[in-house]
């Protein structure tokens, strides 16, 4: 499976106002762009992919206000992923290197979270 992000940036307002997420499953001869809350303007800010295991992906993103941030977390390399909302703003995540139900968040105000990815 090969996954591709793809972020429009407004240099004007200096963020990104759209992104999408493109998945392939044939070494990419097609790819299809996922649409994870239809109707819903979301923006994509990083993924994560396990280390331990491939098959789980987590994805960061952002309301377009940039009033709250939410988890999409796949356990099928991107095939279907299950939304849970998140009370911190993430800077960036780190699977834990044994134990893939563990992340550690580094959140945009300077602490550290460790996490269950069940959630």
């Amino acid at each position: 499976v090969i996954l591709i992000l793809t972020k429009y940036y407004h240099t004007d307002m200096g963020k990104v106002l759209e992104s999408s997420l493109w998945r392939s499953s044939d070494f990419g001869t097609l790819y299809t762009k996922l649409n994870l809350q239809p109707g819903i303007a979301t923006v994509i800010d990083n993924f994560y992919i396990c280390p331990t295991n491939k098959k789980k992906i987590i994805l960061v993103s952002s309301s377009h206000n940039d009033r709250d941030q939410s988890l999409f977390i796949s356990m099928d390399e991107g095939a279907s992923f299950q939304k849970q909302p998140i009370t911190f703003f993430v800077e960036t995540l780190l699977f834990h290197p044994k134990e893939e139900d563990k992340v550690l968040a580094y959140t945009k105000d300077g602490k550290v979270r460790l996490e269950g990815t069940a959630f």
